[in-house]
């Protein structure tokens, strides 16, 4: 890159409020993360590593470069992702994972087809294998269930991680020891010891880049028979909240689920959907 400084001294100026401001408009209009003044010090400790990375004086520096600058554009991939990843776990909130397998059991035990579950904002696939693993286990008891797991997320980096599905030791510790047993792999160095995610379950996750601002959701049409979009809206205007419950009950199924995070809800579920419990809702039909 032309104008990475060749010698450099990194200035620890604090992030100006004008420049959280273009920060928190570009990432709002972009991927429709909202990044309030209360975010401004994580936004700071992040954006410190790509400086440093590019070798960036000062953040003003950077932010000039990756927003206004067009040799910026390609950095603008390592902007979203420092800015939209999120944490996540194996097995978070996993009420969610025994509704859906008793809902799987009460509903479509009897009349076997193939089941498509959605993970929207997947992260590093934590969410996503979890699944699968849930779904192999319902498999044993219900051997003519089919199934397959479309998992996207807008973060490229993150979705790199997810795809060769290695994982620290102590990120699988969440997990229930018979899970572990049965569908991890483990490295031979002890020094650094990894996990894998089995083949056998990987094999029904594909992993693709979905922005939920921009992309065409025409694929996703009445594709699901459920979607996890968990602990992801929360970080959205109301108004792109109301927007998005309409596009996922568009992308359901007639009689789907929709489930969200226990700290968030859906902006006017009623017009599209019955609530069956709190989190979990079902579109008509």
């Amino acid at each position: 890159m032309d104008n990475i400084h060749q010698s450099f001294q990194i200035h620890r100026d604090p992030l100006k409020n004008k420049d959280h401001r273009r920060v928190a408009d570009f990432i709002e209009s972009t991927a429709g993360i909202q990044l309030p003044e209360s975010k401004k010090t994580l936004i700071e400790t992040r954006l410190r590593k790509r400086q440093r990375a590019l070798q960036f004086d000062t953040l003003e520096d950077y932010l000039d470069f990756v927003l206004e600058n067009p040799e910026g554009e390609n950095e603008k991939v390592h902007f979203i992702d420092t800015l939209t990843t999120n944490k996540t776990d194996f097995y978070r909130e996993s009420e969610h994972f025994d509704f859906i397998k008793n809902h799987i059991k009460s509903t479509y035990a009897l009349k076997p087809k193939k089941i498509r579950i959605w993970s929207a904002g997947c992260s590093t696939g934590e969410e996503p294998y979890t699944l699968a693993m849930e779904m192999l286990e319902l498999k044993e008891s219900i051997p003519d269930l089919h199934f397959e797991i479309c998992a996207t997320d807008i973060s490229t980096r993150c979705l790199a991680k997810a795809t060769k599905a290695i994982y620290e030791h102590d990120r699988v510790l969440t997990m229930p020891l018979t899970i572990r047993r049965k569908y991890l792999l483990r490295s031979k160095n002890k020094e650094n010891p990894r996990i894998q995610i089995a083949p056998e379950v990987r094999k029904f996750v594909t992993f693709s880049s979905f922005n939920f601002m921009s992309e065409d959701w025409a694929r996703h049409e009445q594709s699901y028979d459920f979607i996890l979009c968990r602990n992801v809206m929360i970080y959205f205007s109301n108004a792109d909240r109301e927007r998005l419950t309409q596009q996922f009950s568009y992308s359901l199924k007639s009689g789907g689920v929709m489930i969200v995070g226990h700290s968030e809800s859906l902006i006017d579920p009623k017009s599209y959907f019955n609530r069956l419990k709190a989190t979990v809702y079902q579109k008509g039909g």
